[in-house]
């Protein structure tokens, strides 16, 4: 499925000299602008195929594919029946593992994605229309169903809009990197191995709440295939997760019964404010929710959410990101989050969306339809690039396993992604990444981080701290398992390294990092009785 985003289209702008596609069978000769889209395999494997699908916006909205060069665009003709194979090779191979870029060239595409094939070419078909059979990841009869397979998503109508995406599942790490007029924007992903870490704490989830979140990871001789979103797992098992919002739900209705929920339209009908009333939740002259079901809310688009006109079609995706990120009880201004530290932190969350944001490696990534919602201004959630005049699109794949079938890539934990803390606060940082840093941090501060995976990892820890304070010694970082008061399996030492904002990376080796998967706790100590270091990630591998 294309992410919902509400995407702003930018203005056509023509990248290219004209090319002249020719007259081939199956393609029709014209002449549009371009995109170069550079295509790299990093994933292992030296047997990998591309496809390039979407919309012909200059070849009156037909069906297009990229031919085998990536060249060459294919426009299929109507077939008599359904399930007809293609009457081209559109599997464009990619180069060993490694190896240089492989490039292709897109004309201007409404729709369109990207799809990676790992081991076996994909196949598409096509019914009368003509329609494009896509390969689907719910469908058991689907040819392409044991396959290791992805996609990402993009726009290209003289700008670019280009995302990664996680809302029907997660399988290969991909990256983008856009460059163009606003300079060079990227998209980090999944880490090598990222999906043997989404799988192992969805399984360490189903062992905590028992609500069948292991029932997502989809295995293929023994190794993990896929993780399904919620939505794609109902489709197997109907009774997955039913009623597993409904104590959240009914804390929700009751605190809006007796006072007020606003939401910022981000639109023309500026913020709009309601209230629980008869068991509705009722926005005076625009309409009304009944309470969704666990379905409802994981899809973003059944029950109530099922709505017509355009008021109330900008409050669905704002009510349904508040509900998939559990923040409606915090706070009644919505969107909320200026900090994303306050997504998931409820026990009943999409605990899907908030895993496939942990491994991520810039936390960043759609996890379900609306992950594109956040305040004006504030921070991306959704894993999208775009520009105006762009020049080249990087794709990028890594490996999907990591060693033995456990994730041995070092686990990173950005700080100010914490489940819970005490005595601190956040800011941006100009350490090299961007994002937040955590600060004000004394001796009696402490962070949490839920459902950290060390599976595969040992033997070294890494903090990324700096301070203003002078002097060596001046403190400690400690790092605990499962308890503030457990014995620190690791502790940093923290100097002074000359500002708040001069970073400097700490590493301890041969420490005994623990496997599984457990709540960390960071802790620290000092004898300056004030605030001396600031942190932004952890590292264990």
């Amino acid at each position: 499925m294309i992410s919902r985003r509400n995407f702003i289209a930018v203005s056509a702008l023509a990248l290219a000299a004209p090319v002249a596609l020719g007259s081939l069978p199956g393609s029709a000769a014209a002449a549009a602008p371009t995109l170069t889209v550079s295509l790299q395999n990093n994933t292992g494997s030296d047997t990998v195929y591309a496809y390039v699908t979407g919309t012909a916006l200059n070849n009156g909205n037909a069906l297009f594919l990229l031919q085998a060069d990536g060249q060459t665009p294919y426009y299929p003709a109507s077939p008599a029946a359904d399930g007809t194979p293609l009457s081209v090779n559109c599997a464009i191979p990619l180069g060993s593992s490694g190896s240089g870029p492989t490039r292709v060239s897109i004309p201007y595409l409404a729709g369109a994605r990207i799809w990676f094939s790992i081991g076996e070419p994909l196949q598409f078909f096509l019914n009368p229309g003509p329609g494009l059979v896509e390969p689907s990841v719910t469908n058991a009869s689907d040819a392409n169903i044991d396959l290791v397979w992805d996609f990402c998503e993009l726009t290209f109508n003289g700008g670019v809009y280009a995302n990664i995406s996680f809302v029907d599942f997660a399988c290969i790490p991909i990256a983008l990197q856009l460059t163009g007029s606003a300079g060079t924007q990227t998209v980090e992903g999944l880490p090598a191995g990222g999906l043997d870490q989404i799988c192992s704490q969805l399984t360490a989830q189903h062992a905590a709440d028992g609500q069948g979140w292991d029932q997502l990871v989809v295995t293929s001789g023994g190794a993990n295939l896929r993780a399904l979103s919620p939505t794609n797992g109902i489709v197997y098992n109907p009774g997955l997760l039913s009623g597993y919002f409904d104590s959240y739900l009914a804390q929700v209705w009751q605190k809006y019964t007796t006072s007020t929920l606003s939401i910022d339209t981000q639109g023309s009908w500026g913020t709009v404010t309601g209230q629980v009333s008869n068991g509705l939740l009722t926005f005076p002259g625009v309409g009304s929710f009944a309470q969704p079901s666990s379905a409802d809310i994981f899809s973003c688009a059944s029950g109530p959410f099922a709505v017509s006109g355009a008021e109330m079609s900008a409050l669905v995706p704002r009510i349904s990101a508040a509900l998939n990120r559990t923040t409606l009880l915090t706070d009644a201004d919505q969107p909320d989050g200026e900090n994303p530290a306050d997504y998931y932190t409820n026990a009943q969350t999409n605990h899907y969306a908030r895993i496939v944001h942990s491994v991520s490696l810039d936390r960043r990534g759609y996890a379900f339809p609306y992950d594109d919602v956040g305040p004006t201004g504030g921070a991306d959630q959704s894993g999208f690039v775009s520009d105006g005049a762009p020049t080249l699109l990087a794709v990028t794949l890594g490996a999907v396993h990591g060693s033995g079938g456990n994730s041995s890539t070092p686990v990173t934990v950005t700080a100010s992604r914490y489940s819970a803390t005490n005595s601190t606060g956040t800011e941006a940082t100009s350490d090299t990444g961007g994002g937040d840093d955590v600060g004000w941090i004394n001796g009696a501060s402490w962070l949490q981080y839920d459902n950290v995976d060390f599976t595969g990892l040992g033997g070294t820890v890494q903090a990324r701290y700096a301070s203003a304070v002078s002097g060596s010694g001046i403190g400690t970082i400690q790092f605990r398992l499962d308890s503030l008061t457990a014995a620190p399996f690791a502790t940093v030492d923290v100097n002074g390294t000359g500002g708040w904002q001069d970073w400097t990376t700490a590493t301890v080796t041969e420490a005994p990092v623990p496997s599984g998967t457990h709540t960390l706790y960071v802790t620290f100590a000092t004898g300056t009785g004030g605030n001396f270091v600031n942190v932004n990630w952890f590292t264990f591998g």
